[in-house]
């Protein structure tokens, strides 16, 4: 029995080579990885410590007095409370209006991130990357992702918090002389929880991942095309649990090689950065005595701009690569999707094989 997650390594390698290398553009490596640094975007917290106006009339607050003592009558009254009141109230509704702002901008990433992942794939599978057209294609299709995506975070919450609240009601359960054994088995409870919130987790987003070129491919909604996916699953079951073990081994490998190559990135444009630095300082240092950081700042932000593109470009292969081997396992095992690779990256191998013949 042919295991196709193996058989997709040999074809994702070459399709990514040729994709990337055959001719090299680097144009469409800064497209593909502005589009997987999207699809990779994306919590914030925060304290209320506000103080209500009314607490002037809480005996608590000055207890050397009656309930009826008006505090506005006092000669060692501070006006200078209700500035310092209203501030912390002010404060309060800053703090709650940055995590409603950053709530928002999760939101709107996510839906993003969702539109990226179809932009993407038919990026691949085409072999050409127009970004905007196939945003402007992909905008309904990735809300329906998106909103998929809502509902499974919340699913997997859901499913967290059931499994939590066990724990939640032993560990509040007196301990007496057996602390220890409580703070080892909730640590252990917690390693538990993680391991199991993130298994269910990728297997959800594993089939929705396998769901896009069936949705696109097929031009079905997103839960047709996963309920597809489960069909086949039911099907073929054995394929899929050995794609699974096989991804994670691959991402591991992938992972160590692309931290590798981000490292070496790293030195190669850390140090000259370093070096040019230390030189605009010693020079600045010798003309504008005092005041460097007016130059030295818009550098480093520049620099930091240019690190962060640096970055982006050199984990983009892998990214692409992991990515053409989920569809290049989807060919050989949903061959119904019509991934159209024939008409993209593949058309030069056929051309030539026509030619040859």
């Amino acid at each position: 029995m042919d295991w196709y997650v193996i058989d997709a390594v040999g074809v994702a390698y070459e399709r990514t080579k040729r994709c990337l290398f055959e001719p090299f553009d680097l144009w469409k490596w800064v497209k593909l990885a502005m589009i997987l640094m999207l699809i990779g975007g994306g919590s914030g917290h925060g304290g209320n410590s506000f103080n209500s106006f009314n607490s002037f009339s809480d005996t608590d607050t000055y207890p050397a007095y009656g309930p009826d003592h008006d505090p506005g009558y006092d000669s060692e009254f501070d006006p200078f409370d209700l500035i310092e009141d209203a501030a912390s109230a002010v404060s309060s509704s800053a703090v709650l209006a940055i995590i409603a702002l950053i709530f928002l901008l999760v939101i709107v990433f996510m839906y993003i991130s969702s539109v990226m992942e179809f932009v993407l794939v038919e990026s691949l599978v085409s072999n050409n990357v127009k970004f905007w057209e196939y945003t402007r294609r992909f905008l309904g299709k990735g809300f329906h992702l998106f909103l998929i995506r809502i509902a499974t975070l919340l699913l997997s919450l859901l499913v967290l918090a059931v499994i939590v609240l066990p724990f939640i009601f032993i560990n509040g359960m007196p301990s007496g002389d057996h602390l220890w054994l409580s703070l080892i088995g909730g640590i252990m409870m917690i390693v538990f929880l993680l391991i199991v919130f993130v298994l269910i987790a990728s297997v959800l987003g594993s089939f929705i991942g396998m769901s896009i070129p069936v949705a696109m491919y097929r031009n079905i909604g997103v839960v047709s095309a996963i309920l597809e996916v489960l069909r086949k699953f039911k099907l073929d079951w054995q394929q899929i649990i050995v794609y699974w073990v096989g991804r994670a081994v691959l991402g591991i490998i992938v992972g160590i090689v692309a931290l590798i190559a981000v490292m070496l990135a790293l030195l190669v444009t850390l140090i000259p950065f370093l070096i040019l630095d230390l030189i605009v300082y010693f020079l600045l240092s010798l003309v504008l005595s005092g005041s460097e950081w007016i130059v030295l700042v818009p550098l480093v932000l520049v620099e930091v701009i240019l690190f962060i593109i640096a970055m982006a470009l050199v984990s983009m292969p892998f990214g692409a690569f992991l990515k053409y081997h989920m569809l290049s396992f989807m060919e050989k095992w949903y061959p119904e999707a019509g991934i159209p690779f024939g008409q993209g990256i593949d058309i030069n191998i056929e051309q030539a094989a026509v030619s040859s013949t």
